[in-house]
């Protein structure tokens, strides 16, 4: 089987979830230890100075500004390669027969 224009093989299924259970447990640990100070104090001593910034204040403050830039910055670049994958004509492909399975030429 081959692969052209847009279409590529399917990804085996264990790595998609395995990346979607990790970040499930990367936003969930994020959401306990920004509800808990106790347990965001254990986990850095300074946790508790109004300068202190890490992940878990960002999450806990809403992570809009940082996104936001990350996104501004990328979006051009999604563009271009968006733009390069698109194929310059339709990909046609001759039938591999002429007559659908189990059909007869016509007699006559």
């Amino acid at each position: 089987m081959t692969t052209t224009g847009l279409h590529r093989p399917a990804l085996p299924e264990w790595p998609r979830r395995l990346l979607a259970a990790g970040a499930a447990v990367l936003v969930l640990t994020l959401s306990v230890l920004a509800a808990s100070p106790q347990l965001h104090e254990w986990l850095h001593p300074d946790a508790g100075q109004p300068e202190h910034e890490c992940a878990i204040t960002l999450f806990h403050h809403g992570v809009t500004q940082p996104v936001a830039g990350i996104a501004l910055a990328v979006m051009p670049l999604l563009l271009v390669a968006r733009a390069a994958l698109v194929p310059a004509g339709p990909d046609l492909v001759a039938p591999r027969y002429r007559l659908s399975p189990g059909r007869a030429p016509p007699g006559w």
